[in-house]
């Protein structure tokens, strides 16, 4: 989580300064760590994928209803999004691409630290 939310201050630093792709591969890299981390917490193996996270995250967390369908959604068209930013040449990540992933992300990793904080309880 420490690693997560590193991410996301640099995430929002790069958004400050209007580097939208940066900030989407930021984001996306926050989430990711970030589930990465509630693998780990729930004694799961760490995915080798991207797509392979996503997949993980929706068997064990959004299926069994321990996170709503929409973090499960959010996180796949993050992932799309990263990969837009960081492979497409054609596309330019806009501050409108990014606007309503802001808030869902830190949203995201929130209730993320909360499931965590929850099993050690």
């Amino acid at each position: 989580m420490e690693k997560a939310n590193r991410f996301l201050r640099q995430a929002e630093e790069m958004y400050a300064m209007q580097y939208w792709d940066l900030a989407a591969n930021r984001y996306y890299y926050a989430c990711y760590h970030a589930v990465q981390g509630l693998f780990i917490a729930y004694g799961l193996p760490a995915a080798k994928k991207h797509s392979g996270a996503v997949t993980q995250f929706s068997l064990h967390f959004v299926k069994s209803g321990r996170i709503e369908l929409t973090y499960g959604s959010f996180f796949a068209r993050m992932m799309q999004l990263r990969q837009k930013a960081d492979y497409n040449c054609a596309y330019d990540i806009t501050e409108k691409d990014l606007m309503e992933q802001v808030n869902i992300s830190r949203n995201f990793i929130c209730k993320i630290e909360q499931l965590i904080k929850d099993i050690s309880v």
